[in-house]
């Protein structure tokens, strides 16, 4: 009877701490799955502990460190929030207004129409080791965010560089299965692919080129390819709310992202 009241206990206390570890996740995610992205997001959530930490590193001393904590520190993404802004475009733009960071070279000293929320960019990254989004299989080291001042998601800008000639085809694939796909005109979306979901909309674009191969000193190039055939390849989300207020606010918008009905 013991024996089966503390297993029983054992198998109540795996279950409570399974339970909370997913709930901490779920609030808190280090990753995020672009599948499962809802309008609910929490952007500031997923960033805060990010920032954090950048802001800290920033602070320390470098003089102060040793070997090992300098090697961690040029080896940890480090991100910056941004706070955004609408501002007039002057006539440089097809629309009245822009939205961009309060702190750009070319902002920083223009005055606001209006504040609208904030942007969340990663500043750097190890291409093979970090993990910031996921979607089908396909791992996103960088990952740029914006939320508007009520916290909204507005939209992401998901970045790699891969190698792997796979890459943009299961992303293009999923998108193509999952979502209904956007008939953009060649003059307005160019080599961009595009699909929306009652929520969402969704671009594809990549870039192909090649990389010359550094060669070590004494090394042959006989050994192995000169060159190696990369693409760049940029996954964006944008929330149709957040589409929607920018039309009525009249701020500039890609020429492919289509009206929201």
């Amino acid at each position: 009877m013991k024996l089966f009241s503390s297993t029983h206990k054992s198998i109540l206390f795996l279950l409570l701490l399974s339970t909370l570890l997913y709930s901490c996740q779920s609030q808190e995610p280090d990753v995020v799955l672009l599948d499962k992205l809802d309008p609910s997001f929490d952007v500031s959530a997923f960033y805060a502990p990010k920032i954090k930490k950048t802001e800290s590193m920033l602070a320390a001393d470098v003089k102060e460190m040793d070997k090992k904590a300098l090697k961690e520190a040029f080896e940890t993404a480090m991100f910056k929030k941004d706070t955004l802004a609408i501002f007039d475009s002057e006539g440089s733009l097809p629309t009245p207004f822009y939205l961009e960071s309060i702190s750009g070279w070319e902002t920083k000293k223009l005055k606001p129409k209006k504040y609208y929320g904030y942007r969340y960019n990663t500043m750097s990254y190890n291409e093979d080791k970090d993990t910031l989004a996921m979607l089908n299989g396909v791992v996103f080291p960088a990952l740029a965010m914006a939320e508007n001042k009520d916290g909204k998601f507005a939209y992401l800008y998901a970045t790699k560089t891969s190698k792997n000639k796979t890459d943009y085809q299961s992303l293009q694939d999923f998108l193509q299965k999952t979502y209904t796909a956007l008939h953009l005109s060649e003059e307005a979306g160019s080599g961009i692919k595009g699909w929306e979901s009652p929520d969402f909309y969704y671009f594809l674009t990549k870039k192909d080129r090649t990389e010359e191969q550094i060669f070590s000193f004494g090394e042959s190039e006989e050994d192995g390819p000169t060159s190696t055939a990369i693409s760049d390849i940029l996954l964006e989300i944008f929330s149709k709310e957040y589409i929607q207020e920018m039309r009525k606010e009249q701020v500039y918008l890609k020429e492919y992202i289509p009206v929201v009905k």
